[in-house]
């Protein structure tokens, strides 16, 4: 019998870095009314059920197949609940005789290109639509946002940290900053927390990292269509005073109009030596025995942006 399990709260975030490189398209979106299993591959009988969808989903269909028995299933790249984007990558069985739902969109077929009309009448926003959800300002939501970096030392110990306390906003004209505040690095280890603040990064005289952006709205616009795009963000950070432009490769998912996610498509590297941290480096690893730690951070995040009130 297949195992299974409701997916933790943890489960989904770390599916959710996971499935964060995918820049495939959806096929379309399908409505999912009651608890689903997801599966790691479409073989009734053989496949493991790897989580339980909750009712109610929204999922982003990526690709179409059938199992020797004839049974349809559906592979999923997202799925939303309540307006909550959870990234995933397995598959579910199509649900049998499922029509679309009432005022919903149209479904297009994956076994080949729709005609040019289906397509239309699918991806045409009414008029003004389109104009209006880019002209909004966005605000960061710190409560579904998440900055990790993880730290190596002796080599070999890997160990995964956070920031919780972020803002930013996003203008209308693509101008986007965010703002980290230094204080609320957790390590799980306060002891540790406190070591960082102070001697890594001196948040008496640095309290914030900050990363600044330009958007190009129109390089964007088929994030409207689509949901979902990836693109190459270049953007300057800011740690300890000292600047460094980076282009960071991103997600950008279009969750409805009241929300939108902007998150890392792979790890970024980021390196203490960049940022004059030489020296704190030093100091953690004496305050700690003198053991070794790795110099580079690969970092990802996901950062959830509402409409300004």
């Amino acid at each position: 019998m297949a195992q299974r399990h409701v997916m933790t709260a943890a489960g989904l975030f770390a599916a959710l870095l996971a499935g964060a490189g995918s820049a495939m398209a959806c096929e379309f979106y399908e409505a999912i009314d009651t608890r689903t299993e997801l599966f790691d591959k479409p073989d009734s009988g053989a496949g493991l059920a790897v989580a339980i969808l909750p009712e109610a989903t929204q999922a982003c269909v990526m690709e179409e197949t059938a199992d020797p028995a004839g049974q349809k299933w559906y592979r999923l790249g997202f799925y939303t609940v309540a307006n909550v984007k959870y990234n995933v990558d397995g598959w579910v069985r199509a649900q049998s005789g499922a029509a679309a739902p009432a005022g919903g969109p149209q479904i297009a077929t994956v076994t080949g290109p729709a005609p040019d009309a289906a397509r239309s009448e699918v991806a045409t926003p009414e008029s003004g639509q389109k104009e209006a959800f880019f002209s909004k300002d966005w605000t960061l939501d710190n409560s579904r946002s998440r900055l990790n970096f993880v730290t190596i030392k002796k080599g070999t110990v890997v160990e995964t940290q956070t920031f919780g306390e972020l803002s930013g906003t996003i203008s209308s004209d693509g101008g986007a900053e965010v703002k980290i505040k230094l204080e609320s690095v957790s390590t799980g280890i306060d002891i540790r927390d406190v070591r960082m603040r102070f001697l890594l990064f001196d948040i008496e005289q640095f309290p914030e990292a900050t990363i600044t952006a330009r958007i190009d709205p129109q390089a964007i616009g088929t994030v409207f269509d689509e949901a979902r795009m990836a693109y190459d963000l270049p953007v300057t950070l800011t740690i300890r005073g000292i600047s460094k432009d980076i282009t960071v490769p991103v997600i950008i998912s279009k969750l409805g109009d009241g929300l939108v996610s902007v998150a890392s498509a792979s790890p970024v590297t980021v390196s203490a030596t960049d940022f004059g941290m030489d020296d704190g480096l030093k100091q953690l690893s004496s305050a700690v025995g003198d053991i070794s730690i790795t110099p580079s951070s690969p970092v990802t995040f996901e950062l959830a942006f509402v409409p300004t009130s």
